[in-house]
């Protein structure tokens, strides 16, 4: 009879592996507004069919309100709100924390789980950075190595008024964006660093992405080539021919 348990126990495990696989996609999205309030929110969204399997999985204390539970009694959080919904065939549990100064917030390093969040700011321009290391952390899944990952995903989004330099790809003026790989993090014990240099200060002018400038470059470069050569062809072919009319004379 404990045999036919332990069977039945490595079958459902195997079988949890299986619907975790590639199901869990974790949004983090933080906004700083030009008077220095924000928001801090956490989205977690499960593909409808494993929702349940998904939510038994969770380790203890690292449910979103476990990993917050830091937070909610500071005195710059003046409100929180849960809110779940089904968009993309997938339930998606979020977590929002209204912030009167962010900053102020982050300006002692806050441990959320894995991840310490810290803001530094010198005269007018704050310093985001955020540490990603499980291996300073209690988080262990039986069999993580057997999942296949490549369809979650960890986005974390920073969204102020004018982002000045970030190590993550800036969509527009104050907007910074991570895509950080849950492959490397959960099974390559990789430690993620991202940082973001912002003011409050709205961006004035028109911004141009880095890979949308580029390829402008790019094509630049090209252009300028092909024009190089096309010089290149009517000056020998005007030579040729003048030195084919001094023989002929």
């Amino acid at each position: 009879m404990m045999k036919k348990r332990n069977l039945y126990l490595a079958l459902l495990a195997f079988t949890a592996l299986l619907l975790l696989s590639g199901c869990v996609n974790v949004v983090q999205e933080m906004t700083v507004r030009e008077d220095g309030s924000g928001s801090l929110q956490f989205a977690v969204g499960v593909e409808a069919a494993s929702y349940s399997l998904v939510m038994e999985q969770i380790p203890d204390g690292f449910a979103v309100d476990d990993l917050l539970s830091v937070l909610l009694l500071n005195e710059n959080v003046r409100e929180i709100s849960r809110d779940q919904y089904q968009s993309g065939g997938r339930i998606w549990d979020t977590v929002t924390l209204e912030v009167d100064d962010f900053a102020a917030l982050f300006e002692a390093e806050r441990r959320l789980g894995p991840m310490r969040i810290k803001v530094d700011r010198e005269e007018d321009v704050y310093t985001f950075q955020t540490v990603i290391n499980l291996a300073t952390s209690n988080l262990t899944i039986p069999g993580i190595n057997l999942l296949d990952l490549s369809g979650s995903s960890y986005t974390v989004r920073l969204i102020t008024p004018q982002i000045v330099s970030t190590n993550g790809l800036q969509t527009e003026a104050g907007i910074s964006v991570w895509d950080v790989p849950l492959s490397d993090l959960l099974q390559g014990g990789s430690r993620v660093n991202l940082r973001a240099d912002y003011t409050l200060e709205p961006y004035e002018g028109t911004f141009i992405p880095w890979e949308t400038f580029f390829g402008y470059v790019e094509t630049g470069f090209l252009a300028a080539g092909i024009l190089a050569i096309l010089v290149v062809i009517v000056v020998n072919t005007r030579r040729k021919k003048e030195e084919a009319r001094k023989i002929k004379f």
